[in-house]
């Protein structure tokens, strides 16, 4: 491991990009198709529920350095 004090908290990045993603699809075309985007790739329904129903809670920004 490098070191970094900057750890992303979300264990499976997979998923996380694909939240990311369904956030940026929210903003253009809707809920409906951010919802079933998520479902499609693997996001629990709860988490997508969660993050597409609640904007407080969604991360501002990532936390990693450089994507990966």
């Amino acid at each position: 491991m490098s070191g970094s004090t900057h750890v992303d908290p979300r264990a499976n990045a997979y998923l996380a990009a694909r939240v990311d993603d369904a956030l940026r699809l929210l903003k253009t075309d809707g809920m409906s198709p951010a919802l079933e985007f998520m479902q499609l790739v693997g996001v629990p329904r709860t988490v997508a529920l969660r993050v597409l129903c609640s904007p407080t809670l969604q991360r501002r920004r990532d936390r990693r350095r450089a994507p990966r």
